[in-house]
C-alpha cells in the first residue's frame, strides 16, 4: 500500500517549480480553477471545449503516471492503481479507489472531488442540462488508466456520469476502451525550462529564501476523509501546471478558429481576469492568514514590503521566480518572470501557439498591486466577498499590465509592467 506521505513533489530551486512524474505543478485555489474552467465550458457551443478540459488532462495523467511508474519500477497492477490513488488525493483533488477498473475498463465513483465538491458547496446550483464539472479527473484518471494497462494514449474514453453539482450523492466516471484513438499529444513535462537565481532587493527587509523556504515546508496535507486541502480560507489543489497552461492556449486557439480575430481582446480579458481571482482568492488569502503573520509580517514595514513578501513566495508554490526590476509604487511595477510557468509550458509546444504572452500573468500583477494600493491590505483585514472583488476588478480596474518582452513572442524573457489607470 503507497501512503500519501509517500508522494514527493520535488522543489527545483533554480526554477521554481515542483516537480512529480516529469510535471510541473502550481498551488491554485478552488475559485481559480472554476473560473477558468466555467470561462472555457461557457463556449461550448462554440466549439467542443470538453474536447479540449478532459483531453489535455488525459495527456498529463498518460504522460506523468508512465513517467512514475518507471521511476520506482513498478509493474504490478495493484501497486501501479495504488500510486495513482495516492498522487490524486496529495494533488488535493479528492478520494478515489481504482477496485472497480479492470483491463482498461471500468467505473470510478466518489463523494469527494475538487471541483464537484467545491462548486456544490460554493455557487448557486447548475443550470439543468449542463453536465458534471469534474473534468480534469476525467482526463486524468483515463490517462492514468491507460499507464497502468501500458496502453497508448488516447485509448481510452471515458464520460461523467454523476456529479454533486446535479444532486447525485456522488461524482462517477465510466471508462471504456476506444476502436479509434483520440488525437492526443505527450505532455510537454518540464517543456523548455528555465534557470535563474532568487533575486534579494536591497531596498526591503523582506528575506526571500527563507520565506520561500519557509512556505516549502509548509505540509499542505490533504484532508484524511475528503482528499482535499484546505487552507487560507479556501481549497487548494497542486495540479500540473502544463493542463492551465494548455487548456489556457488550446481555448484561445479554437475561439479564434470559429469566430475570427475580433473575439481575441474578448478571451485575452477573460484570462487577465483568471488571474485577477488568483490574486483576490489565492493570494489575498494567504496575505491574511496565520501563516503570512508568522512568516513574512515580522518584516512588513511600509506598503511595498508586502509585495515583496507576495512575490517571494511564488517560486514555492511553483509558478516561476519573479525579479523585481524597480521598487513597486502606487504607480505600477515592472517585474521580470523567469521560467513563468505559463510561458514554459506553451513555449513547449511542438506547435505554433496563439497566445503572444502570458495573460495570467498580467492579472496577477494588476491584482496584487490593488490588493495593496487600493484595497489595503497592509491597513487592515479584509473581507474577501464578492463586494470588494467588484470594487477592485468589475467596476473600474486600477491597474493595467503589458509585456514588454515575451518568451512566446522570440524573446529570452519575459517582462511585464503595470501602470496605475488615471
Amino acid at each position: 500500500m503507497i501512503r500519501i506521505e509517500e508522494v514527493r513533489f520535488s522543489a527545483r530551486l533554480d526554477r521554481g517549480s515542483l516537480i512529480l512524474g516529469g510535471e510541473p505543478h502550481v498551488v491554485h485555489c478552488h475559485y481559480y480553477n472554476h473560473f477558468l474552467q466555467t470561462s472555457i465550458e461557457d463556449a461550448d457551443g462554440i466549439y467542443p471545449a470538453e474536447s479540449v478540459l478532459v483531453g489535455t488532462a488525459q495527456e498529463i495523467g498518460h504522460s506523468q503516471f508512465r513517467n512514475l511508474f518507471q521511476e520506482k519500477g513498478l509493474r504490478d497492477e495493484s501497486a501501479r492503481k495504488a500510486l495513482v490513488e495516492a498522487v490524486y488525493t496529495a494533488l488535493g483533488m479528492g478520494k478515489i479507489s481504482l477496485e472497480k477498473v479492470r483491463a482498461g475498463r471500468g467505473e470510478i465513483t466518489t463523494p469527494y472531488e475538487h471541483y464537484a465538491y467545491t462548486y456544490a458547496v460554493t455557487f448557486p446550483p447548475r443550470p439543468k442540462g449542463k453536465r458534471g464539472v469534474a473534468y480534469f479527473s476525467q482526463g486524468y484518471l483515463a490517462g492514468a488508466i491507460e499507464a497502468i494497462y501500458d496502453l497508448p494514449l488516447g485509448s481510452m474514453g471515458s464520460r461523467q456520469t454523476a456529479c454533486l453539482t446535479q444532486g447525485d450523492p456522488y461524482v462517477r466516471w465510466e471508462f471504456f476502451r476506444l476502436d479509434q484513438p483520440l488525437p492526443l499529444q505527450p505532455s510537454v513535462g518540464e517543456g523548455q525550462f528555465q534557470t535563474a537565481s532568487l533575486p534579494q532587493p536591497q531596498d526591503t527587509r523582506v528575506p526571500f529564501q527563507p520565506i520561500r523556504d519557509a512556505v516549502l515546508g509548509l505540509p499542505l496535507n490533504p484532508d484524511p476523509e475528503t482528499g482535499l486541502i484546505e487552507a487560507f480560507d479556501v481549497v487548494l489543489t497542486r495540479l500540473p501546471g502544463n493542463y492551465y497552461s494548455l487548456i489556457s492556449e488550446r481555448h484561445y486557439q479554437h475561439m479564434l478558429s470559429a469566430v475570427g480575430p475580433d473575439v481575441a481582446p474578448l478571451v485575452l480579458d477573460m484570462l487577465i481576469e483568471s488571474g485577477h481571482v488568483c490574486a483576490f482568492n489565492t493570494l489575498g488569502g494567504i496575505m491574511s492568514s496565520a501563516e503570512w503573520d508568522a512568516v513574512v509580517r515580522p518584516y512588513l514595514d511600509m506598503p511595498e514590503d508586502w509585495l515583496y513578501g507576495i512575490i517571494a513566495i511564488m517560486p514555492a508554490i511553483g509558478w516561476g521566480i519573479v525579479e523585481p526590476l524597480r521598487r513597486p509604487s502606487p504607480e505600477g511595477w515592472r517585474v521580470a518572470l523567469h521560467n513563468w510557468y505559463e510561458s514554459t509550458a506553451i513555449a513547449s509546444l511542438p506547435n505554433d501557439h496563439a497566445l503572444t504572452h502570458s495573460p495570467f500573468a498580467e492579472g496577477i500583477l494588476n491584482g496584487i498591486l490593488a490588493l495593496v494600493y487600493k484595497a489595503g491590505i497592509h491597513e487592515k483585514k479584509l473581507t474577501f466577498d464578492g463586494a470588494l472583488y467588484k470594487s477592485l476588478f468589475q467596476t473600474g480596474r486600477a491597474y493595467e499590465s503589458k509585456f514588454l518582452q515575451s518568451r512566446l513572442q522570440g524573446d529570452t524573457a519575459d517582462m511585464v509592467e503595470a501602470n496605475v489607470l488615471h
